[in-house]
């Protein structure tokens, strides 16, 4: 692939008339690397779940999947998905992934900025994830974003038939 500048890269939500580009992107994606919890078959059985999911975000209050496309392709999202309980509304969790391909330019953290931006806009000041510790590179990314380790949750996730830890991660949003 030649060389991609993040100013060829347009950030929107997603819609769901883009769902048999965004089903195939999350497999493709999932299928890079073991960091997810979801395997690519798990992602979305078919178009037709996927379009449900989508409509199922933006019907959400405090939730988003936005996208990052180059040309017609999405190469990137986030996930953001808020509190649904009056004592958690204050709150969101996030989820943030790049094919391979198009790391490093920067996408990831213009997703997480539009991500921040929006959570800010909906009364969300808590972020929060889990990430898996062998993942180095993510645990320095959030942490770049001001996200602190909250707790470790031990063998939680198994990968090729080995426990995995995972980090609590969680960031407050200054007003």
């Amino acid at each position: 692939m030649a060389e991609v500048s993040l100013d060829e890269v347009v950030l929107r939500s997603a819609e769901p008339s883009e769902s048999a580009a965004l089903k195939a992107m999350g497999e493709a994606l999932l299928a890079e690397t073991p960091f997810f919890h979801r395997l690519p078959a798990e992602r979305a059985a078919s178009v037709g779940e996927m379009e449900h999911v989508i409509h199922s975000v933006l019907a959400a209050p405090g939730c988003a999947l936005i996208n990052a496309w180059h040309g017609d392709r999405p190469v990137g999202e986030c996930l953001l998905v808020g509190g649904q309980l009056n004592r958690i509304r204050h709150t969101a969790t996030v989820g943030i992934g790049v094919l391979q391909a198009y790391q490093g330019i920067g996408i990831g953290q213009a997703l997480m900025r539009d991500a921040v931006a929006r959570a800010r806009s909906a009364g969300i000041v808590r972020l929060e994830l889990t990430v898996m510790v062998p993942n180095v590179r993510a645990i320095e990314f959030y942490e770049r974003f001001g996200f602190e380790v909250e707790g470790r949750k031990r063998a939680s996730v198994m990968i090729d038939g080995e426990p995995v830890d995972e980090l609590l991660m969680a960031t407050i949003l200054a007003p």
